[in-house]
């Protein structure tokens, strides 16, 4: 009896962190100065267990609790690139942000632990699939302005033109205190009816995570699940989401994917199939006001698009009220950061050729903006080799999504794309 308690209890604390890192709201626990993001839950359980580990392991890092066989160990190479391109920014004055050094190594500690807990590939579907079915229940009370959540920035009014604008600043957080810091409100927190655009979040801290984080889970069932009927329930209300997210170069890249999900081409035709028949039916009817948001942002001059692309790379990007109201201001907002980006990277031969570590925000609206400036041409083809054996269906969701989004700066997507990566690994090794 004793024996079968003491396993429950293993079994529990092994799943804990699982759950946590998942359904963790963004609450800051600590806040910490000129910093939107403080101290959170998922730190301090990141920071107890791997105490854990290392106590257990006599301090033996390597290879107890680094090895090559590890699920991640090709970021962990990469950590010391990282920190030599951020230092060399930092001697030739371009200020990179240096926060990322903390952050990647959160990320290599929560590698560990993921390696330790080892879950099981039901256990991990499981967690999926519970994921998709809760976010679906907050996103409806969401979107019906009958629930609130927790962001990453909170409830601030904001001019629909200047979508990154905010009410306050992370300059307004001047002191290390507990959830408020003296702001007059929990600053996560947004109430009913507050979400831009009605654009819900579910338990995420913002549409593209849930975007991201949606797709993961989508493409662990469809690749790894045994049955395709019970994936479909989840492919249709997770379509739903990403609708209402409007997170239109995530759907692209969850359409783009999904024709990598599965070997098996009538697999892939029944997939297709039924998005193509969902969309076409929410279209037509236009639930939830489809068709305006395919309108508004998928019925866009796309040739003003790539001229806006190029532009960036050339230092001819078009003046921003060009856009207005076209459907492609926010990609000229995002433009406009990467054309300071790239034009610091063409300032110098030794940021072309090692990087400058990044500069100026700690976000910077594309992963492929942020590897080709913050770690140039070496960093970038380093990159690309430690890439090369992850599955094709995450390679080219990376790639379409990451033209938008910079995707690894958020701990949960980092996450759900570990526990991808650990499923992958696990159904490898079970066909070998």
């Amino acid at each position: 009896m004793n024996i079968i308690k003491s396993y429950n209890k293993l079994e529990f604390w092994k799943f804990f962190p699982l759950v946590v890192f998942i359904f963790n709201p963004k609450i800051d626990i600590i806040s910490i100065p000129n910093y939107w993001q403080g101290i959170r839950l998922d730190d301090l359980i990141i920071f107890f267990y791997l105490v854990y580990y290392l106590f257990t392991n006599n301090f033996r890092v390597l290879p107890n609790l680094i090895n090559s066989k590890i699920i991640g160990f090709n970021w962990i190479i990469f950590f010391p690139y990282l920190v030599f391109s951020l230092f060399l920014g930092k001697f030739f004055g371009i200020d990179p942000q240096l926060i990322l050094i903390f952050r990647y190594i959160e990320y290599i500690g929560l590698i560990i632990i993921i390696s330790q807990l080892n879950p099981s590939k039901n256990k991990l579907l499981l967690l999926f699939k519970f994921y998709i079915i809760i976010n679906f229940i907050i996103v409806l009370l969401q979107y019906f302005d009958l629930a609130g959540g927790f962001t990453s920035r909170g409830h601030c009014v904001r001019d629909p033109n200047l979508p990154n604008a905010y009410c306050f600043d992370k300059e307004d957080i001047t002191s290390i205190c507990f959830f408020n810091c003296d702001l007059g409100f929990m600053k996560n927190y947004v109430h009913p009816g507050g979400f831009l655009w009605n654009r819900a979040p579910g338990i995420t801290g913002g549409t593209w995570e849930l975007a991201i984080n949606l797709s993961l889970s989508i493409f662990a069932l469809a690749k790894f699940e045994k049955s395709w009927k019970t994936v479909i329930p989840y492919f249709v209300i997770t379509i739903f989401m990403l609708v209402i997210g409007q997170s239109r170069g995530i759907i692209f890249g969850f359409l783009a994917g999904t024709l990598f999900i599965s070997k098996n081409y009538k697999a892939t035709i029944l997939i297709v199939s039924s998005i193509f028949i969902l969309t076409i039916t929410m279209y037509l009817l236009d639930l939830f006001n489809f068709k305006n948001i395919i309108n508004d942002k998928f019925f866009i001059d796309y040739f003003a698009l790539i001229k806006m692309m190029v532009g960036t790379f050339t230092g001819n990007l078009p003046p921003g009220d060009k856009f207005e109201n076209t459907g492609l201001y926010s990609m000229w907002l995002r433009a406009k950061d990467w054309e300071v980006a790239i034009s610091q990277l063409k300032s110098s031969n030794i940021f072309l050729i090692f990087g400058h570590g990044g500069a100026g925000s700690l976000y910077t609206e594309s992963l492929i903006i942020r590897i080709i400036t913050s770690f140039g041409i070496m960093g970038t083809l380093l990159v690309l080799y430690l890439s090369k054996d992850l599955p094709l269906v995450l390679i080219v969701f990376l790639l379409i999504t990451g033209i938008t989004i910079d995707t690894f700066i958020n701990f949960k997507i980092f996450f759900f794309t570990l526990l991808f990566l650990t499923l992958y690994k696990k159904d490898s090794l079970e066909i070998k």
